[in-house]
């Protein structure tokens, strides 16, 4: 993914430390500045996996099997496997609350990293206890869902720890029967 490539580079010429509140926030300005999009996500080979692992953010395209129940959902999710379950998986998905979130959510979850390193070893120490050990829980509610291994409609992408800050600003949400104002507020109203 050369564009991450870019970015990172750019970033750590300047200075900045991956998974710090610096960089998120230079993540954000920058960001608005790059051309990845869902597209070049899914055409990246080189990233491709065949199901999520525990504690990695993956991103891919999705069609919930239940969709016309659902007020709104997201067919392009970006999430941190909590645990795998028969037939799929838990994940926290990230694109149900607003960027601002996101980043309290990154640094709470940054508390439960396997290392400070953020190189491709790197990953986070999930589980369904240790997010209730979390201080924010009540704001990771609205975004852990469960998803079929069987409604995926690509590879999964994994992206890499000292790429999540970059990933996490991606306007790369895909909601359906609703916009992305309206799934912040009701994750907000729901969070607290």
């Amino acid at each position: 993914m050369a564009n991450f490539d870019i970015l990172l580079k750019k970033m750590l010429s300047s200075g900045i430390r991956p998974n710090t509140n610096a960089s998120r926030e230079w993540f954000r300005k920058k960001i608005r500045e790059t051309s990845i999009n869902r597209t070049s996500l899914l055409t990246d080979s080189a990233r491709a996996a065949a199901t999520p692992i525990t504690g990695n953010m993956y991103c891919y395209s999705y069609d919930p099997k239940f969709a016309k129940k659902l007020p709104y959902y997201d067919e392009f999710p970006l999430i941190f496997c909590v645990e795998r379950t028969a037939g799929g998986f838990v994940g926290i998905n990230l694109h149900y609350v607003s960027p601002q979130r996101r980043l309290l959510m990154m640094s709470s979850l940054s508390r439960i990293a396997s290392d400070k390193k953020y190189d491709e070893n790197t990953k986070l120490r999930l589980s369904y206890a240790a997010l209730k050990q979390l201080s924010r829980f009540e704001q990771f509610k609205p975004t852990i869902k469960k998803y079929l291994y069987a409604q995926t409609r690509s590879k999964f992408v994994k992206i890499d720890s000292n790429e999540w800050d970059m990933a996490i600003f991606l306007p790369i949400q895909k909601f359906k029967k609703a916009s992305s104002a309206k799934v912040w507020a009701d994750s907000a109203r729901l969070g607290k």
